[in-house]
């Protein structure tokens, strides 16, 4: 049943498989690097553009390395997950200066790098070196579930060690890179989350899933993803052709992204009454003003919680003082990285800022 599985699978790549993309077959372990990363929590069509921005604003590591933090946040701008690109320039930084430039070239070394955990450092390897490290994502999991008809979750620490052992025992030798490439391109264009193409599959004949019908039952979750909904008041406090922002530091979302003064509530308030509340008054209760104008709602989808923004325009009467806020003309707005919620609004121009 294994023999048959990898057998089929590499001559479905040989054959049939007409998937591409940029980083696909390279060797230069950046490039491969820079793809696994853009691509964490990424589909590939929103990916592909963002990797040839980085690959064409910086060529080497080196490059990225001594690229200014904030441009290459506001480079990635879009993508969500901020967390990665930190981790990202941090990385970077530690091949210059920990590796002498030189990307690590083995499993246990690039697992050192900042924001690689074992999945990536195995696509690395695999791809760039052909080290024998088989590779785990959702497609991979998908594949393996169904195929041999594994019930054990694949989030669960169980799950994880099963599919990991399974995945390693299917890899050829000396093809890790051709069989890992073709199992992630297999989940993603025939076995996919919803509507596989089981009747043009080369594997369906021994697939257990499709023998018993249970396609649509694997493979097993333990966690059910809880959406939070978090409603935020953005004042866009504006004096002298100047706005002011600042950075999000906290340990939250958009950590490293500039944001307007910022009124969280516990739910939805009509904006028109926003200066009612304490947590308005706590902010400008020594600035004077004048409400400029209010905006539509906004809402951005994350993976655990959906944000709710609304903006209002307040034109002050006097420089205001604001700890932790700085004042940005409006000319500048584009040189700060926002999160995707204030870039939608900024690109609405519904309070006319630019």
């Amino acid at each position: 049943m294994k023999k048959f599985f990898t057998e089929q699978l590499l001559a479905w790549n040989r054959e049939q498989n007409t998937r591409t993309m940029p980083w696909k077959g390279i060797k230069d372990p950046y490039k491969i690097w820079l793809s696994e990363i853009i691509l964490q929590q990424t589909r590939v069509e929103q990916g592909l553009p963002y990797y040839e921005q980085f690959t064409t604003a910086y060529p080497t590591v080196q490059h990225l390395a001594a690229a200014p933090e904030e441009e290459v946040f506001r480079m990635w701008q879009g993508l969500g997950y901020y967390a990665r690109c930190k981790n990202m320039l941090a990385a970077a930084r530690q091949i210059v200066d920990t590796f002498q430039g030189q990307y690590p070239d083995t499993h246990e070394q690039i697992q050192t790098l900042k924001g690689i955990g074992p999945y990536t450092a195995a696509a690395i390897a695999s791809f760039a070196f052909n080290s024998p490290h088989a590779v785990l994502d959702g497609n991979v999991f998908r594949v393996l579930a169904r195929y041999f008809g594994i019930h054990t979750p694949v989030d669960s620490t169980a799950g994880k060690k099963e599919f990991a052992a399974l995945a390693q025992s299917l890899l050829p030798d000396d093809q890790s890179a051709v069989y890992n490439q073709s199992i992630m391109d297999f989940g993603a264009v025939v076995c996919k989350p919803q509507q596989p193409a089981c009747q043009q599959c080369p594997l369906s004949a021994r697939c257990v899933a499709f023998k018993q019908q249970l396609v649509a039952q694997l493979p097993v979750k333990t966690k059910k993803l809880v959406i939070k909904k978090r409603y935020f008041y953005y004042i866009v406090l504006e004096y002298k052709d100047q706005l002011y922002i600042r950075k999000r530091t906290e340990n939250d979302i958009w950590q490293n992204l500039h944001e307007f003064i910022l009124i969280e509530m516990p739910g939805p308030v009509n904006a028109n009454e926003l200066e009612a509340y304490t947590a308005f008054k706590e902010v400008m209760h020594n600035i004077p003003y004048t409400i400029q104008g209010i905006s539509p709602a906004f809402k951005q989808q994350l993976t655990h919680q959906t944000i709710y923004s609304q903006f209002i325009l307040l034109a002050a009467a006097k420089a205001p003082e604001l700890a932790h806020y700085m004042a940005v003309p409006r000319a500048r707005l584009n040189s700060y990285a926002f999160p995707k919620t204030i870039t939608d609004f900024l690109q609405n121009k519904s309070l006319g800022l630019f």
